[in-house]
């Protein structure tokens, strides 16, 4: 006769003769959903601190997903172990999300990498907002640059090292030929002297050097008057200046510099559009769309002039890639709160 199965019944306490009752799979306590994480470029995995409890039956908040790709965070990490960190204590109750316990205390996430790391580890390179005993409003954290605002910065101080460097020579430059406004008359008698000199050489190869054409552009250059040099010099030294401090301004992300940046630079095109027809020339070519590209760029990605909302919707799209609104979304709540205008 065959055993019959007992009724299921309630369940109990095992037994020796019951397999034991797997492990419950880690949490957040209250919520039987798993620990969330939050993926690295090397492909570990690091906890996320604990979401808050909810109700049970109700769904929780869920961890944000990533909205970097591998090239951005890559991007975050080299600018965080070249400037530091940059944490965060903000009066609000999204803090639960931006620290965590550690080994030695407290542990702060950072709004650009989102690494959890000790404030007082490293206090000179990491910039802590506010403090444990007054803590930031959400008004007054910056918005941590990340994603493509990122690497506008990066291309932006590209640009600022283009324009010092040719404001550095036109300086030099200007210094040079304000030199020559009051000694041009002899600099022209030397050079058709050095001339004179090289003439038997230049027999032997062939060449007229009393009759080149660079000797003869040189003279005519040469004279002019002494006012011309000076004007020259002092138009030469104001643009010289102008693109330094342009570069200066590009180098610090600043708005002005942006601004300034595609208007001085819209100036000229007209005339290097003329020197281009006048005379053509691969390197004249490559500067003017060099130009035209930066112009383009600066107007389309920073939203100048109005462009695509103007500077209010450029705020909000730099404010809705940071890491702080990625983590109010993840509660459910509007990023609108962030309304810093300090970008870092």
């Amino acid at each position: 006769m065959a055993p019959q199965t007992p009724p299921a019944g309630p369940a109990g306490p095992s037994t020796g003769d019951s397999p034991p009752a797997a492990p419950a799979a880690p949490g957040t306590p209250g919520t039987g959903r798993p620990l969330p994480v939050r993926s690295e470029p090397s492909g570990r995995q690091r906890p996320h601190p604990p979401l808050p409890q909810t109700p049970a039956g109700q769904p929780g908040p869920q961890a944000p997903a990533p909205t970097l790709s591998r090239r951005d965070q890559r991007w975050v990490l080299h600018r965080c172990s070249r400037k530091g960190h940059v944490l965060a204590r903000v009066d609000d109750p999204v803090s639960a999300r931006l620290q965590a316990q550690g080994p030695h205390g407290d542990l702060l996430c950072c709004l650009r990498c989102g690494t959890f790391v000790d404030p007082a580890a490293d206090t000179a390179t990491t910039q802590v907002i506010g403090t444990a005993d007054r803590p930031a409003p959400l008004d007054d954290v910056p918005q941590v640059l990340r994603g493509t605002h990122g690497r506008k910065l990066a291309l932006l101080r590209v640009l600022a090292v283009e324009r010092g460097g040719r404001g550095l020579l036109l300086l030099a430059a200007a210094a040079g030929i304000a030199r020559l406004a009051s000694s041009h008359v002899a600099v022209a008698d030397w050079l058709g002297q050095v001339a004179a000199s090289a003439q038997p050489l230049g027999s032997q190869l062939g060449w007229d050097v009393l009759r080149s054409n660079l000797l003869a552009e040189a003279q005519s250059l040469l004279g002019h008057s002494g006012s011309t040099y000076t004007l020259v010099a002092w138009l030469l030294a104001g643009y010289g200046a102008l693109q330094v401090v342009e570069g200066v301004g590009l180098w610090g992300g600043w708005l002005w510099a942006e601004y300034l940046a595609v208007v001085a630079t819209s100036l000229f095109v007209p005339l290097e559009v003329y020197e281009l027809v006048h005379k053509f020339t691969p390197l004249k070519a490559g500067a003017l769309v060099v130009n035209l590209l930066a112009v383009a760029y600066l107007v389309y990605k920073g939203r100048l002039f109005g462009f695509r909302g103007g500077h209010p919707a450029y705020l909000a799209e730099v404010r809705d890639a940071t890491l702080l609104a990625d983590e109010l979304r993840a509660l459910g709540r509007s990023t609108v709160p962030l309304t810093g205008h300090h970008l870092v």
